[in-house]
Parts: C-alpha cells; sequence; structure tokens
C-alpha cells in the first residue's frame, strides 16, 4: 500500500525555511505519479504534477528527487528582488 505523504522517503538539500511534501500514487498500470509541492516560509512557491515516474517506488521517489532540486537550482539562480505580476499559487 502507497503511504500518503512520501515525502520522509526523500533525502533533499532544502534550503533555510522551505518544506516539501509529496503524495505519491501507484496507477492500474502500476507506474508511481503523484503532486509534489514545495514552499517557502509557508507560501506555495511550486506544485509538480509528476506522472509515469517507474514501477519501482525507490526509482520513482529517485526521479521526484531530482526534478525537485533541478527546480530549486533553477529557482535560486533568478533575482527574485521584484514583482512579476504573477499571483501566488
Amino acid at each position: 500500500m502507497d503511504h500518503p505523504d512520501a515525502s520522509l522517503e526523500i533525502s533533499l538539500n532544502l534550503p533555510e525555511g522551505w518544506t516539501f511534501d509529496l503524495q505519491l500514487t501507484r496507477g492500474e498500470d502500476q507506474m508511481h505519479g503523484g503532486v509534489a509541492e514545495l514552499r517557502e516560509a509557508g507560501v506555495l512557491r511550486c506544485r509538480m504534477l509528476v506522472s509515469n515516474l517507474d514501477r519501482d517506488r525507490k526509482l520513482a521517489l529517485d526521479r521526484v528527487a531530482t526534478r525537485v532540486e533541478f527546480w530549486l537550482a533553477e529557482w535560486q539562480s533568478r533575482d527574485h528582488s521584484g514583482s512579476t505580476g504573477f499571483a501566488d499559487l
């Protein structure tokens, strides 16, 4: 049986003040997928829909970790000093 909160199964180096949540499920085809969310100081900064990760849970979790780390690296490389005009998620 899949655990509703799979975020504790992934070791991530999150910046201070950030949290990570992952809801992982397995479909009828046995492929894992779900929703990953990253928050900075409680504010939702990223929601990723991840699908067709793998049938093996460990490989699926590794793929989520890679995607999250890539997103965080890209986020941290950008300037966040001005207003983008985008609304909060």
